[in-house]
Formats: C-alpha cells, structure tokens, sequence
C-alpha cells in the first residue's frame, strides 16, 4: 500500500533495473529523511503534497536522486519541460548569457527579449501581434484580466466582469485565484462580489444537461450557460472579457468546436474579449502549438507559461497591437519580465521544439498512451470514469464504484506506489492521475511508464486506502 503523503518512514521496495528506471533504496530514502524534515520545518505545510523524492538532477525525461534511484519523469516537473529536463540547447544559452555581464534589465531595452518577442509574434495566432514577458503564468493571467477589464471599461463603467468555467486553473493571485475554478473554497473573498462569474465547462461526462463523449456540447450547452447568467441578473453588458484553459489541465478535453463558435460569436456580438490561457497546454503540449487549434476558434488574448522555457520562469502575454498598447508607459510591465537569461531560455526552448519537431511527436506519442489507457478503461469501466486528452497532456479520471464520486485515495495511492516502482507522477487529490510527461519521451519508455501505473492501478483498485 502507498505512503501516506504526510509520513516520512521509509519503507521497503523491490528492486527495479530496466533501462529506464532504477530503485535501489526504501522509499522515501532514510538519507533523505532528515533534510525534507529541514525543508518541511522551513516551508509551509501547502508545499509538503508530492511524492518524498530529493530530485537531485533531471535530465531529458528522467529524474535522479543521489542515492542511486531513477525516474521515468510523467510530470515535465508540473508541465513546464516540454523540451526535457536541461535541454543542452537551453542550458548552452543560459550559460552564454549568465557570462554577459547583464543579470536584469526590468523594461529597459535588450537584445535578448527583442529576440523572443520577435519569435513570439511570428508564432501568434493572429496578425499584428505583440507580447509582454512575465514570470509566472498567475502574473500572465492577471495582466490578461486587467486589459479586458480595462477594454470593457472603455465602452461602459459596468462592464467589468469576467467570465471563467467552473474546474479551470488560472493561478493564486487575487483575479486568477478568482477565476479558477477548483473545489476549493473561498470564503476569503466572494467571486461575484468583485464580478467574477462562472459557468460548468463543456466536459461530456459533467454534462449538467445529458451530453457525453459520443454527443459533446455544442451551441445550446453555451446559451443554457447564458440564460443561467441572465436568471442571475448578469448581463452581456456587465461582462468585460472570458478566460479559459482551451484544454483544461484538470480535463485534458478540447472545449468542443461547436460550443467554441457559440462562445466567440456571442463574445464577438456583445464586445466582449476572449483570452485563452495557454500556460498548461501550449507550447505543443496538446500535440499542436497552441491549444486552441483543437477548439478551431481565435481568441483575442493568449496566455503562455511553464512550456515556455521548460526551464526558468517565463510567461507572456500575446495580443493584438490595438488592444496591447492601450495602457500607457509605466502601467503594465513586470521587475523581471524578460530578465536575460530567462527571454535567452525560452528562444531556445522554441528553437527546440521546431528543430526537434516536438509539436508531431508529442501527437504521435500521446496518441499511443492513449489508445493504452483507453484499453484499461474498458476493462475497469467501474473505477474508470473518463480516460482523455490531447497530446502528451492526458488524465485518467478514477470513481469510485459504490458512489461514483472522484476515487482521491486511489489516484494519491497510485501515484505513491508508482513512485516506488521508478515512475514519477504528481498527487492530484482530485481523484484524477495526470500523465504529462516532456515531449521529447522515446515511445517505449512513456509505454513501460504505462504498464508501472497499470500494475499500480490493478493492484490498488481493490485495497482499502
């Protein structure tokens, strides 16, 4: 049975040695008992949720403790190395401009940010494009709120609310915190008090009017949506903009393009902006650039995080010039938005993913880990809700058979035994295990990761946890 996420007492395994992945200690290791109890003495207990592992170095699509063990990474970290762990591209830039002697430049001009904003208006999904550099996709979601609050402003004082979907994840700050839709309360400030609004996201099997996988929502899921809003007095007049993971990280499910055209019609015929927040499942994570070309729609603002340098802290925000220079000199901008080391790693993170035609595998590859999985669920439709994504960016939601609530013990529990066997997830406790591995995995070590879950899971399924 699996670790309790809080106990720290090593435990035996069973040796593992294949070409990937590597057990040769207890888990958590005894060594490394003491200095995560140093850490955990030193960091808030909201940071204590993973898997006891000291990641010692992570290269390509493995992790490494100092102890002797290896990992078969499915994390990316949390979706950030799309081009691998430590890329020698990336770490070759990072090492160039960490020996100019130039660390922080805040808004005054340089080369190396000039040269990432001019990649990155090439690869916009619109014309005329520029972009603002940020740390943090939370940083990046909340400048995007901002500007639609503000366009929404311009055309009338009450049109400042923002739209968002019940399940999605923006970020901590106070506009992303609100925007998200996770199970989590928020009893520190109330959504609709500060004009934040949610409705259901179009996911089949949480349908609130009968749609599923073979039927998926389309236009009349979205003005239900609406009408919902109206019966709450919320009106297109009051709503500045719309933001939403095109591919939520928690569903992995394209918005359906029926709904999506609903959306933007509706969006386009009442002034109201759509953003698009790409931090989880852009940069190819979804098996395309953008995860919007799924959804067939444009928006008029993209978010764009984690994958974008698979490395340091980068994020940015991409919208057409109309709409990115409307505040002045000094009211948008960031201390360490460009910083040169991070814009010299993200332009060679987008270097990689076209050299290396990242995008076409990780299509390829996630279509093979699907196709696995989807096998397992018709052998366990009973304790497998939904099996789904695009790309390498794939969940596999667990219920429980007694209630048909989300399995949280199971998911937690594989995941820790998936750890002791050499495969590294991330606890979820949303019942939901997350397979998002770097997009550069060779097939068969994201297969033999596969099997280690699927034995996890056959074991566990059963077992009081």
């Amino acid at each position: 049975m699996a670790m309790a996420i809080k106990e720290l007492r090593p435990q035996p395994t069973s040796p593992v040695q294949s070409r990937w992945r590597r057990i040769v200690t207890p888990i958590p290791v005894p060594a490394s008992v003491p200095l995560i109890d140093r850490l955990r003495a030193a960091e808030p207990v909201s940071t204590s949720g993973m898997p006891p592992i000291l990641w010692h170095e992570a290269e390509g699509f493995l992790v490494r403790d100092q102890f002797g063990n290896q990992w078969i990474d499915m994390t990316s970290g949390i979706v950030v190395a799309n081009t691998g762990h430590a890329h020698p591209h990336i770490r070759a830039a990072i090492h160039r401009a960490a020996d100019q002697p130039l660390l922080a430049t805040y808004s005054f001009p340089s080369q190396e940010r000039l040269l990432l904003l001019e990649k990155l208006a090439k690869l916009a999904p619109f014309p005329d494009a520029k972009t603002i550099l940020f740390s943090s996709g939370t940083e990046a979601n909340e400048c995007a709120i901002m500007l639609m609050r503000r366009h929404g402003q311009r055309l009338s004082p009450d049109k400042v609310g923002i739209l968002s979907f019940e399940g999605c994840y923006h970020g901590r700050t106070l506009g992303a915190g609100l925007s998200s839709g996770s199970n989590q309360p928020t009893d520190w400030i109330q959504r609709e008090q500060v004009k934040h609004y949610q409705i259901p996201f179009p996911l089949g099997p949480h349908c609130p009017w009968g749609c599923g996988r073979d039927k998926p929502c389309g236009e009349s899921c979205f003005h239900k949506c609406i009408d919902g809003l109206a019966q709450r007095n919320i009106r297109p007049e009051h709503i500045a903009g719309i933001i939403v993971e095109p591919v939520p990280g928690w569903a992995t499910y394209p918005m359906p393009a029926a709904y999506a055209r609903a959306l933007s019609d509706w969006a386009g015929d009442n002034d109201i902006l759509v953003c698009f927040d790409e931090v989880q499942s852009g940069c190819g994570r979804s098996g395309r650039f953008f995860a919007s070309e799924h959804v067939g729609t444009v928006p008029d603002l993209v978010t764009l995080g984690k994958g974008l340098s698979s490395s340091l802290p980068v994020s940015a925000v991409i919208g057409p010039r109309s709409l990115m220079d409307q505040p002045a000199p000094g009211d948008m901008s960031s201390t360490h938005g460009g910083n040169p080391l991070c814009a010299a790693a993200a332009l060679a993170n987008l270097e990689v993913i076209e050299n290396e035609n990242l995008v076409e595998a990780s299509a390829r590859i996630g279509q093979l880990v699907l196709e696995e999985l989807e096998q397992l669920q018709q052998e366990f439709p009973r304790h497998m809700l939904s099996i789904q994504g695009r790309g390498l960016f794939i969940t596999v939601h667990l219920t429980r058979p007694d209630s048909g609530m989300p399995d949280t013990a199971l998911g937690d529990a594989i995941v820790h035994e998936a750890v002791r066997r050499g495969v590294m997830l991330f606890v979820t406790g949303r019942g939901f295990l997350k397979i998002s591995p770097p997009l550069n995995i060779e097939q068969e070590a994201v297969l033999e990761a596969i099997g280690v879950i699927r034995d996890c899971f056959l074991e566990l399924k059963d077992q009081p946890v």
